[in-house]
């Protein structure tokens, strides 16, 4: 799927929490990932998007999410507790990010429910050599 610079997704890992299911069965990722859907569903579009990820290798720092934007470094945010707090900060913060041309948001603007949660970050990807099919060929020597 090609992304939209115009849009930043939020890609939470569903297995988060592992071994250790809730009450109900279901791992704490799949919780927050409920709780992510029904706070985009409350802002409506807004140009951030939800999805799932079987895993993200941050086993022992769970919930963990993935925030990321063509063109912009993405953040690997990490001790999420699964509720409607941690969910409303997440898009808090997808919309600074998306505000943002280049995706750096301002330290002193975080919401206070993720400062001490980001894990690295992920330097944008470079721009493809290869513009694909409709770019015209190069002019003969």
């Amino acid at each position: 799927m090609k992304r939209d610079s115009a849009r930043v997704e939020i890609v939470a890992c569903h297995t988060c929490g592992g071994a250790a299911r809730e009450p109900d069965g279901r791992t704490r990722g799949e919780h927050l990932i409920e709780r992510l859907e029904r706070e985009r569903a409350a802002r409506g579009d807004g140009g951030v998007d939800v999805a799932s990820a079987r895993c993200l290798w941050a086993c022992k720092r769970s919930c963990a999410v993935l925030l990321r934007s063509t063109g912009r470094p993405g953040y690997v945010i990490v001790e999420l507790e699964p509720n409607d707090s941690s969910a409303r900060a997440l898009f808090d913060y997808a919309t600074l990010y998306l505000r943002a041309p280049d995706g750096a948001v301002p330290y002193k603007t975080w919401p206070d429910a993720l400062k001490g949660h980001f894990l690295c970050r992920i330097p944008a990807q470079a721009p493809s050599l290869d513009a694909g099919p409709d770019t015209p060929p190069d002019p003969a020597p």
